[in-house]
């Protein structure tokens, strides 16, 4: 190495000649340790062929247990599964099953319909019509398009102008707490 390289790199000329011996050491020692690690290997492989765990052949694959056992449950489960349907069929009564006479179906032997006796008039009331409106009390902070977000998921102009014109309001600011507001949900 030159002096100004020592300069610079801030090394002395001992620390120079000591990696230097180090770089000579190791080559004449390298090749003691390629033969050493060889030997070694050689020994392991020696124990290992007289230690190793000799392998069956008589041993079955993973697969093989896998499956056997696949094919096993999917023969119980068929099994349990007749057999629970078996029983709910055996305990289900079929002959407490009477149909009054007044009302059984009358086959006809013409193109095999069904035709069904009407039922009584009496039986048949009147039912009252079904209101599809929901009644809402304004709290604190509603305004009416939050009513309308809530009651259909999303603001739409047409469902406040419904609302304006079922609770007959002007305004649809004018909302006062405690008002109740009849919202149409059809």
């Amino acid at each position: 190495m030159k002096s100004t390289t020592l300069r610079r790199s801030n090394i002395t000329k001992e620390k120079v000649a000591m990696m230097e011996a180090l770089t000579r050491y190791n080559k004449q020692h390298q090749e003691d340790d390629f033969y050493r690690t060889q030997t070694k290997d050689r020994e392991l492989d020696v124990l290992w062929q007289s230690f190793g765990v000799k392998t069956n052949k008589n041993e079955k694959a993973p697969q093989v247990y896998f499956v056997t056992g696949l094919i096993c449950g999917v023969i119980i489960t068929l099994a349990i599964t007749t057999v629970i349907s078996l029983l709910i069929n055996l305990s289900t009564p079929k002959d407490d099953i009477v149909i009054p006479s007044s009302k059984k179906q009358v086959i006809t032997d013409e193109n095999s319909k069904f035709s069904f006796i009407p039922a009584d008039s009496a039986a048949t009331k009147p039912v009252a019509p079904v209101s599809f409106n929901e009644e809402y009390i304004v709290k604190e902070g509603d305004t009416l398009e939050s009513i309308v977000i809530r009651f259909y998921g999303s603001f739409d102009m047409s469902k406040v102008n419904a609302i304006q014109s079922i609770n007959k309001m002007a305004n649809p600011n004018a909302l006062s707490i405690g008002q109740k507001l009849i919202i149409p949900m059809n």
